[in-house]
């Protein structure tokens, strides 16, 4: 019904004019579930009314409804299409959104990439990211104030406090096992932002890392929901140059933390708080309003 509520409020967005794509050099690339296209409209488009650079890559899934796909074409054209199901590694789990990495790590070789979740709002300018694509550096967004990219073996004594059997903080536990330990680096960030430098990595580096993951975890909770998400975190952490991206001004929402999500200029509503306390909406109906302006 929240979701039903959001799509009711943010239709609007479907009459704000279609983005003119600027430049080859940038990839802006998300995975958009079927019942998705309001959201990830309002938050592509956004995002490039702000950054203005860049080409769309979007991934859906093969049984996405054609009016759906011609309504996309129209709003986002030209752009690059590719299909889910198409994409596959036998050496990364299939499903939990690895298909969005891999294709990451496949458009990186060539171009800087920016993973961007379809609930996101950017409601300010955004000079950090342009600064990060000019100079080919990979960012990631904090989980909070003054979060930096750490030695790896920081994160394996963090996460050895922790008795969680999540796979993510698994993970983290044993990442000292890793070939490349010590020299390695990590944070605990968000993977619904993320930049990624051209030539930052490879589908050959992320089956490595994902085949000793699964050797240390074992097949079935590497496969878990978030293993991915982990997976981003590493590569952006080990490429040359990574930053974290300052907070609160980049921020993932939670309703209980005193941060004035208002001066936000990028803000992460993720699935459980998503519709809490109607900021989202009010967010994105704010941009909606000033595109129709534009």
């Amino acid at each position: 019904m929240r979701k039903r509520w959001f799509d009711f409020h943010c239709h609007n967005i479907l009459s704000t004019p279609p983005i003119q794509p600027v430049g080859d050099d940038l990839v802006i690339l998300s995975e958009v579930g079927n019942r998705d296209m309001i959201m990830y409209l309002v938050a592509v488009k956004s995002f490039y009314s702000y950054l203005r650079r860049g080409r769309i890559v979007l991934l859906l899934d093969d049984d996405c409804p054609a009016d759906q796909v011609d309504t996309l074409r129209y709003h986002l054209n030209p752009l690059e299409i590719c299909s889910v199901q198409k994409i596959h590694s036998n050496y990364c789990p299939n499903g939990g959104t690895w298909e969005r990495l891999l294709s990451i790590a496949e458009k990186a070789t060539g171009s800087y990439v920016i993973q961007l979740d379809s609930d996101t709002v950017t409601t300010g300018p955004v000079p950090e990211i342009a600064e990060a694509v000019n100079a080919n550096c990979s960012f990631m967004l904090s989980e909070w104030e003054n979060q930096s990219i750490r030695p790896i073996e920081e994160a394996v004594a963090t996460a050895r406090q922790s008795d969680s059997e999540h796979v993510q903080m698994l993970a983290e536990q044993n990442f000292d096992k890793l070939s490349e330990f010590p020299q390695l680096k990590y944070a605990r960030g968000q993977s619904s932002f993320a930049g990624f430098a051209r030539g930052s990595f490879s589908i050959a580096r992320l089956e490595r890392f994902s085949v000793q993951m699964q050797r240390l975890l074992g097949e079935s909770k590497w496969r878990q929901w978030g293993s991915e998400s982990l997976a981003s975190n590493f590569m952006v952490a080990n490429s040359p140059l990574a930053t974290m991206l300052p907070y609160p001004k980049y921020a993932s929402y939670y309703p209980d933390r005193e941060v004035d999500f208002d001066a936000s200029a990028f803000v992460h509503f993720e699935g459980t708080h998503r519709l809490k306390n109607g900021l989202y909406v009010k967010k994105s109906k704010q941009i909606i309003d000033r595109l129709l302006r534009a």
